[in-house]
């Protein structure tokens, strides 16, 4: 699919049209918020195999939380069943946890340049100990200071294409109907060529984000279905050439 470039005030627009479709039907949001955070936690105590399957469903989840934004959209009434939809259809559910494989293995490659780099570090030393080498402390310093800056450019590039790969890639998927390989590549040029909107979008997120901490977290329950309201009008008009039409009269 085509993406749209838009402009950089479209950021604040997506939040805007987010907070409309939460308000259409709050209630049912945050029980879907419950029952997702909820599933998370029961994950996050299964050891190793629990992460693994929490990276592989969160896009499938997501999806169905963007199913959700895409039916109020459309007039209709939003219900928790959407949150589930993606185990539903089988054909979106594939390409779906394979986008999570994708994260999965993104993440992976993040956690074997971190071992790298600490691998490296405790051979050199090994080799300086076992030559007698002296090296200045100075020297030394810096020479770590400046690889460990290169593993930290290293991870966040991985770490901002991952993002990259999701952000629009789930949508893609899961309303596009696109299979997860082409999805992710849509995916990063549409972020791409929409790098200004969309640092508007993070950058109010993260202060809105801090906002919804404050009262003991509760305000996350709230910012969940907005960011996946955001996120859908972002896709409706950076895909579809128009921006998101949520249905007010209801």
């Amino acid at each position: 699919m085509t993406a749209m470039r838009v402009d950089a005030g479209r950021g604040w627009g997506w939040i805007v049209e987010g907070w409309q479709l939460f308000a259409q039907a709050p209630g049912i949001w945050i029980v879907i918020m419950l029952i997702y955070l909820g599933i998370s936690v029961v994950l996050s105590f299964i050891p190793f195999v629990g992460g693994l399957a929490s990276m592989l469903l969160l896009p499938v989840l997501a999806g169905g939380m963007l199913y959700g934004a895409a039916a109020l959209a459309r007039g209709e009434s939003l219900e928790i069943a959407h949150l589930f939809r993606g185990f539903q259809d089988q054909e979106r559910m594939g390409p779906l946890v394979l986008l999570g494989a994708i994260s999965l293995a993104g993440y992976a490659l993040m956690a074997l340049v971190i071992a790298v780099f600490m691998g490296g570090g405790l051979m050199m030393g090994a080799t300086l100990d076992s030559t007698g080498t002296i090296v200045p402390p100075e020297a030394m310093g810096g020479l770590l200071a400046g690889a460990g800056l290169i593993v930290l450019l290293i991870i966040l590039v991985i770490g901002f294409l991952v993002a990259m790969v999701l952000f629009y890639g789930i949508p893609l998927v899961m309303l596009g109907g696109q299979n997860a390989w082409p999805a992710a590549q849509d995916s990063i040029a549409a972020c791409w060529i929409n790098m200004l909107p969309l640092l508007v979008l993070g950058l109010i997120y993260l202060v809105l984000a801090v906002v919804a901490i404050i009262p003991f977290g509760l305000g996350l329950l709230i910012l969940g279905p907005v960011t996946v309201g955001a996120v859908y009008a972002s896709y409706r008009e950076v895909f579809g050439g128009t921006p998101a039409r949520v249905n007010l009269a209801k």
